[in-house]
């Protein structure tokens, strides 16, 4: 089923349970339940079941999925923007020291770079490839991708994706994520 069709779905069923639903969060559910409906929906009452007033917000979804906070993906674009290794390096000791999964935050970043691109190729119109995310982020994000311009975000993208195949089987995911 398409994502789109899918999020409205859940935009219905959300509706229909009394559950507030933020920007962004439908695509997320989306994107983890891979494709599949019915991993869709599970994740969908997931979240529901741990939302707060009856109420899921961006960051809370972000946080229950295991997906990497946003300030984190951003600090380090913006450092790789700024060609800061000390900022990469203090991003990948808060990745660690706060216990996420370092092939977790590799997929992220390579996700967020892949959306950087499709905002530097598409501009205006890259909002259906992007799905829909709260308008701060979405903001930073076009501020990144005119920065980094969309040879330098393939570049990054290229050795991103390289990073996360040689982190399968590592015995330091860590040490493969400074590499």
């Amino acid at each position: 089923m398409p994502p789109d069709i899918l999020d409205g779905y859940l935009a219905h069923l959300c509706q229909a349970e009394g559950v507030q639903v933020g920007p962004g969060v439908f695509p997320l559910v989306t994107r983890a339940g891979g494709g599949s409906v019915r991993d869709t929906l599970s994740v969908m009452d997931q979240l529901i079941g741990g939302a707060v007033d009856g109420e899921v917000d961006y960051q809370r979804a972000v946080a229950l999925l295991g997906y990497t906070d946003t300030t984190m993906l951003d600090q380090c674009v913006d450092a790789i923007a700024g060609a800061d290794g000390a900022g990469v390096f203090r991003v990948v000791d808060r990745v660690i020291a706060s216990g996420h999964d370092p092939r977790r935050f590799v997929e992220d970043l390579l996700q967020r770079l892949r959306d950087l691109l499709v905002i530097a190729l598409a501009g205006a119109e890259a909002g259906p490839a992007l799905g829909s995310l709260p308008a701060d982020e979405l903001e930073r994000m076009e501020v990144q991708a005119r920065t980094l311009g969309s040879g330098a975000l393939s570049r990054y993208a290229d050795m991103t994706a390289q990073a996360l195949t040689q982190m399968v089987g590592a015995t330091s995911p860590r040490l493969q994520l400074e590499l």
